[in-house]
């Protein structure tokens, strides 16, 4: 009367879809998990029929065969997950009922057995194992032996199944204890007369629905049910994987465009800036000056007679001095100014926030350290001086050349008296001083 319940609540999903369908069997895992609990059984020829697996659960079995048979995955999947979920719900209801009697003082429930841990774990556990190898077994049994007769099949699926149970559940729930091997030998033969029972009741209902809905009795892949998980992890890994793989392009793309940046901006030899990024920073300045109207200077300086070492010393050595000329201009100025190189022996700094004599002492100050100190390169002393021009922005400077061609008379009245000093640009048709 179970299965025909079963499998007659299914025919009707034409007419009233599955929800119903999924309720009913939550309530028959429900009635399937306490008449287990409660030890119900038969004794027939000397064989013991648990109720809740010969009836309940064999009608869960058919339930979900049908439904993946006929409906799909999706539906597999609820049917799948209203069998797991009320098997762990209906213990746990019981085990709080039991523990509200403890607490009340009155007996415990005789019709509500207290649930064990152990059996009620190897249960569920079984029961999706059961349900997955369920889709394994049929499919395994369409693809491989299709000239075997349908209701066979639906049999040795269901035996197999039914089996599969019995090792799962029993060695779970009963092993190291004297019962076991009896537990798998009794369970196993009435598994076997069930299914002798069940699957022609199988086989009927499935070649009734193809007949009266010219339903196909659809070849899912193998392992279906677990493919589409599998799937999806591999879409979502090898999604991961491009977003990586672009983040990395994206990440060495800007690399790359902050390399060309750099190079764009910089001396190749000393690592400082060059007369580019010299203008560019100098022309925000110009207007940071005005807006605010804080002082601007700028400083030229100029390695004096700088052909004469690269003559005694070679061009390698006359590299090193100029690198040795920038670490030290480097030390002698603020963090926020910056010192470029715009020529071959040519520096320039730009000092923002800074007067007339502020930027003529920190030039004074670079020349008497670049006087006094040889720079040692290898087994050389290189003596060298440096003679330096200074200018400050004044009303009429309106363009970076305008305060940079200041600073570069100053720096060639240096030189023209004599070299290794600082001369300061003054303005107001003076010229430099």
């Amino acid at each position: 009367m179970v299965y025909l319940l079963v499998l007659g609540t299914h025919s009707l999903r034409h007419r009233f879809g599955l929800a119903h369908y999924y309720a009913l069997i939550g309530g028959v895992t429900a009635i399937m998990s306490w008449v287990t609990d409660a030890g119900i059984v038969v004794q027939l020829w000397g064989i013991t029929f648990v109720v809740g697996s010969t009836v309940f659960y064999t009608s869960l079995l058919l339930g979900v065969f049908v439904v993946y048979v006929f409906d799909g995955l999706r539906a597999t999947r609820i049917i799948i997950s209203t069998v797991i979920g009320v098997s762990i719900m209906v213990p746990l209801i019981a085990l709080v009922l039991n523990f509200q009697m403890k607490l009340s003082g009155v007996p415990a429930l005789g019709y509500v057995p207290t649930p064990s841990l152990r059996i009620n774990t190897a249960s569920v556990f079984a029961t999706f194992m059961d349900l997955v190898f369920l889709a394994i077994a049929w499919e395994y049994m369409n693809n491989r032996f299709q000239w075997i007769p349908m209701g066979i099949r639906a049999f040795f699926t269901l035996l197999g199944v039914m089996w599969l149970d019995v090792l799962l559940f029993a060695t779970a729930a009963f092993a190291g204890t004297g019962e076991w091997m009896s537990i798998i030998q009794g369970t196993a033969l009435s598994r076997l007369i069930v299914s002798c029972f069940a699957a022609p009741l199988l086989w009927a209902y499935l070649a009734w629905q193809n007949r009266r809905w010219g339903t196909q009795i659809t070849q899912r892949p193998v392992l279906a049910i677990l493919k589409q998980f599998a799937q999806i992890k591999e879409e979502l890994t090898q999604a991961q994987q491009e977003i990586e793989r672009r983040k990395r392009a994206e990440r060495a793309l800007r690399e790359s465009e902050e390399r060309l940046r750099t190079l764009a901006s910089t001396d190749a030899l000393t690592g400082l800036a060059n007369r580019r990024r010299f203008w560019q920073a100098a022309g925000s300045e110009i207007q940071r000056s005005r807006r605010y109207g804080t002082g601007l200077a700028v400083i030229m300086a100029d390695v004096d007679k700088f052909k004469r070492v690269n003559d005694t010393f070679g061009h390698d050595v006359g590299d090193q001095v100029l690198c040795e000329l920038a670490s030290l201009g480097l030390a002698n100025i603020r963090s926020f100014d910056l010192l470029a190189r715009v020529g071959g022996e040519e520096f320039a700094f730009l000092l923002p926030e800074s007067n007339l004599e502020a930027a003529h002492k920190t030039a004074e100050r670079l020349r008497q350290e670049v006087e006094a100190s040889p720079i040692r390169i290898d087994q050389h002393q290189v003596y060298v001086t440096i003679s330096q021009g200074v200018a400050v922005l004044e009303p009429g400077m309106d363009q970076v050349e305008d305060l940079y061609k200041a600073a570069d008379q100053a720096l060639y009245q240096a030189k023209q008296e004599g070299r290794n000093n600082v001369r300061v640009y003054q303005g107001n048709g003076n010229g430099p001083a």
